[in-house]
This record gives structure tokens, sequence and C-alpha cells, in this order.
């Protein structure tokens, strides 16, 4: 009796430890060296300065330095956040120091953006014009010189009631590919791709069903043999991806990136490194910012070196080293032509009452097995919850769902984010260089 007690006793120590284990990742190795030069926060005005604006998403030009995209959400009623949002995007053609605003008479959810070489871009957004229905058609916007001038039409996506939930948006070479959740008759969710091609307009290509179940997703990674990686999550199972393979036009078998599929803080995020002076080619990060009830365990990284086939154990990149507990929100990720990962979170590391958020940022030199510390990008820390934010600093805390985070053609990382310096949520941009 006693044997099996201990016996019993061992095995629900042993599967604590498991459980911990999984629960709470180590941190990766530290790389002591300092190689992130961060520039000046410069302010992204908007002619919509009295309402907050949230969300920003960021592209560069695959060939010009100076050419950026942006997009984010207006908040026209801070205290009805998610029925009042409008869509602007911004581009740049001077490195992000000015900026030309579009407004798009649209209303809903989710901007993203892609650019590709030849200064074709998309723009995928979900709502519908003039005024908020809750109704969430996917709309790609194009235009043919990289934002400064959108086509008069726009493509539409229907799905079946409810329609999509997100979008995310990656261009490479000639090709653009958009995800996004889309209800089915089921009253699951199921992760779809889609594919424009040389101009065309976008079909759907792959989906994977979620069998009733209500799936979650994050933008694809594109490898340089032109196969797409899509990536899939359950909150109740795991974290995998399918391969899309344009060549045959059919989808991978199941890879499973994670058996814990935790999340909490912003999207997760997705890149594959395709850098011509890269050592590191084709290899794929996965990084999200988890929660465990009101508590938050840092930013989370997986990253596969065979096309996304077989991944490494998720480990913690936050190495913060002034015993703060962890605020992490809303993370990105993104590879520089010459294979250094880099990835941005909002955290309250700068606050002694933590209530503040800065933009951090941190990088590896060697494809993800170690990384530096991070290093604050904000000039100013900002409270979201202020007056002038209402609901939208409960309801955005990190400013939005994701931030915005790109690499350029010369090597340096562009971000663009949300942060209520002034009071109320409007959006700043930094580019940094790795020296």
């Amino acid at each position: 009796m006693k044997k099996n007690t201990f016996a019993s006793n061992l095995l629900f120590i042993l599967f604590l430890h498991i459980g911990m284990a999984q629960n709470a990742p180590g941190f990766v190795k530290l790389d002591t060296s300092k190689n992130v030069l961060p520039g000046k926060n410069i302010a992204v005005p908007s002619q919509f300065k009295y309402y907050p604006l949230v969300e920003p998403t960021i592209a560069s030009h695959p060939n010009d330095t100076n050419h950026l995209l942006a997009a984010a959400m207006v908040v026209t009623d801070k205290n009805s956040p998610y029925e009042s949002c409008r869509l602007s995007s911004f581009v740049s053609k001077d490195g992000g120091v000015t900026w030309k605003e579009t407004a798009h008479d649209y209303w809903g959810y989710d901007p993203w953006v892609a650019l590709l070489s030849n200064g074709k871009a998309a723009l995928s957004w979900l709502g519908t014009p003039k005024s908020f229905r809750g109704q969430f058609p996917m709309v790609v916007f194009s235009s043919n010189d990289g934002g400064e001038n959108w086509n008069s039409s726009e493509e539409v996506l229907s799905g079946l009631g409810h329609g999509h939930d997100g979008t995310k948006l990656v261009g490479y070479k000639d090709v653009f590919y958009l995800t996004t959740v889309q209800f089915n008759a089921n009253m699951g969710a199921d992760v779809v791709l889609y594919e424009s091609k040389k101009n065309k307009g976008f079909s759907e290509v792959a989906s994977i069903d979620g069998k009733g179940r209500r799936l979650n997703f994050c933008e694809p990674a594109v490898l340089t043999n032109g196969r797409v990686v899509v990536p899939t999550m359950h909150g109740q199972g795991k974290i995998w991806v399918n391969v899309y393979q344009p060549e045959t036009q059919k989808m991978s078998e199941r890879y499973v990136v994670s058996n814990n599929p935790k999340l909490g803080r912003g999207y997760a995020r997705m890149a594959s490194d395709v850098g011509a002076q890269s050592k590191f080619t084709n290899r794929v990060y996965f990084v999200r910012a988890v929660a465990n009830g009101s508590g938050s365990q840092g930013v989370w990284l997986n990253y596969s070196k065979d096309e996304g086939r077989t991944w490494t154990q998720e480990k913690r990149i936050d190495l913060f080293d002034n015993g703060r507990p962890s605020k992490a929100n809303v993370p990105s990720v993104t590879v520089n032509t010459n294979g250094v990962v880099g990835i941005s979170w909002m955290d309250g590391q700068h606050s002694d009452d933590q209530k503040s958020y800065d933009v951090y940022f941190s990088i590896s030199m060697d494809g993800g097995e170690s990384f530096q510390r991070p290093v604050r990008i904000t000039e100013v820390s900002s409270n979201p919850r202020t007056e002038a934010n209402g609901d939208v600093g409960n309801k955005f805390i990190g400013g939005g769902h994701y931030l915005g985070l790109t690499s350029k053609p010369d090597g340096s990382f562009q971000l663009i984010w949300s942060d209520s310096r002034t009071g109320m949520f409007q959006l700043q941009t930094c580019n940094v260089k790795i020296i």
C-alpha cells in the first residue's frame, strides 16, 4: 500500500513537473553583444488627430529602402471601439520621415499591407463601405504605385454568415498570399489561404477544416522555393502548420509547432528567412506573447530549420535583467536580408508601477539560438488608460492586437506602433540599424 502511494505521489510530482515545464519554458541563450542602434521616434501624422489610431501594420519595398507602406484603424468613438473603426493607409518615400495619408471610407477591423518589388501594393481589411454594419467580408485594395494612389475598385471576398475574422497578408516576388479565418456552416471557423499572382485577383487555393471548432491563425511565411507555411492554432489542442505547394496546389500533412497552444497577449506572428546574404535561408520563426490568467509569461519563440516540418521547443526571448515581471504584449517578428531575426513587443519594464508601456526590440544573430538583451525603442513611456483613449485603452492596451515591424533592403528594421504619450493613441515609427 505504501509502495502504491509512493508511486502515485511520484507520478503526480512528475506530472506537475512536466506541466510546469510545458507552461513555463526556459529562456534562450543570452548573446551579450550590443548590435541594436535605434533612431529617433518619428510621429506619423494623421488628419484624424482627434481620434485614437491603433493596430498599425507596415511593409517595406523589397528593393527601395526609402519606400514604406503602413495602415491603421481610426477609432471614431472611444467608448465603442469595436463598432467605430475606419481605415487609413500611409506611404513614405523618404524612409519614414514624412508620410502621405489616404483615408478609406471603409469600416471594420484588421488592416494588413504588403508590397512587391514591381511596386504593386495590397491592403486587406474586414468590413463595409460608408458605415459599420457588423458584417465582415474580406476587402482587398490594390495600388500600382506602392500605395500612393489606390485603384478605384476593391476586391470583395464574401464568406458565410459572419464572414471572416482577421486578415494576414504577405508578398514575395510576384505573388501575394492572404490568410484569414472564415466562418463555416457548422458554426466553426476554417483557416483559408488566398493567392494573387501576376496582378490577378485573389482566389482561394487551400483551407484547413476546423471541423466545427473555432481555429486561429497568423500570417503565412513564404519560402524561397515558393512554398507557403500556413500556421493554425486551436486553444484546446496544438499549434501546427501545413505547407502549401503551388506546384501541386496541395497542402502537406500537418506539422506540429507546439503542444502548448497558449496565446493571450495579441496575435501570434510568423516570418521566414529569405535573405540573400543569410546563413539561415528558409528558417521559419513563430512568436507569441503568452498570458496565464492575468499574468504575462513573456515572449515565446519556436523555429524550424527544415522549412516547417519540425520545430524547436518554445523558449522565452525577453531577456530582461531587472527582476520585474513580464508585461509582454503584441509581439512582431521579421528577418532581415542578412538573416538577423528581429522581434519587437510592448512591455512595462521601464515603469516602476509597470502601468506604462514601451516598445522593446531584440535580435538574434545566429538563427534564433541566442538573443541580445531587449533595447528600449520608445523615447517616452505611455499609459494607455487615459480619458482621451476611453475604452480603447482597455480593448487595445498594447495599441492594438498587433503592431508593425518590417525589414528593409539595407538590413535595418522599421517599427510602427501606437502609444499614448500625448494622452491619445497615435502612430510612431522608428528605424533601427544593426551595427
